[in-house]
């Protein structure tokens, strides 16, 4: 759409950082060193981080003090003039359902899934009884048994958009946000086990720095 948009790529994995070299071109970085991403922002006029699913792979792969430093000095450190937020990220509203208003579901679940999967996760997560954020939590991941392992592993939920709203610096300011459910996700999930499901599961979010000077 903006061919001279220019990229830079940052991850840890050297498997990842090979293919994005490959599918991204000349013109754009893809690196490992953070301090270079942040010497790289001098030339763009309007540097806008974005973090398209990332905020749960980090919580997911980092200790406290390496989550401490993605808030502070990676997401807030004052380099971007925009931070654009994607992720699963419910209200903890999720979480204030009674068993008796979802039981059904979970009875569902368990009648039509794998009993070995729902097994693996409850013993990573709790039982789907245990309230409707756990429910929630299993229903975005159930699908990728070819990859089980590393997926039941994962938090897809370790913060709400309270949370997240609070990390929030004085100098940024939220110019747009909206809470949604995938239509893909509650349409599968309705096919797989007549479940309707209601809250919204992911948060989009555009964060402005106030006092980002070029």
């Amino acid at each position: 759409i903006k061919p001279k948009t220019k990229i830079i790529g940052y991850d840890i994995d050297p498997e990842m950082l090979s293919k994005a070299k490959s599918k991204l071109g000349k013109n754009s970085i893809v690196t490992d060193d953070w301090d270079l991403v942040t010497k790289s922002l001098h030339y763009f006029n309007k540097p806008l981080l974005n973090l398209s699913s990332v905020i749960h792979e980090v919580y997911s792969y980092s200790n406290t003090n390496k989550i401490k430093y993605f808030w502070e000095s990676q997401v807030f450190g004052g380099d971007f003039k925009s931070i654009v937020i994607r992720d699963m990220i419910p209200s903890t509203e999720i979480s204030k359902s009674e068993i008796s208003q979802f039981k059904d579901d979970v009875k569902k679940v368990k009648q039509k899934f794998d009993r070995n999967y729902i097994n693996s996760f409850e013993e990573k997560w709790g039982s789907l009884n245990s309230n409707y954020r756990t429910l929630i939590h299993f229903l975005l991941k159930y699908r990728f048994t070819d990859n089980w392992e590393r997926e039941v592993a994962e938090n897809y939920l370790p913060i709400s958009i309270e949370t997240l709203r609070k990390k929030i610096p004085s100098g940024y300011k939220i110019v747009y946000e909206d809470s949604f459910l995938l239509p893909f996700l509650k349409n599968r999930v309705k096919k797989d086990f007549n479940i309707d499901l209601i809250h919204p599961t992911h948060t989009k979010m555009i964060i402005t720095n106030k006092n980002f000077r070029k």
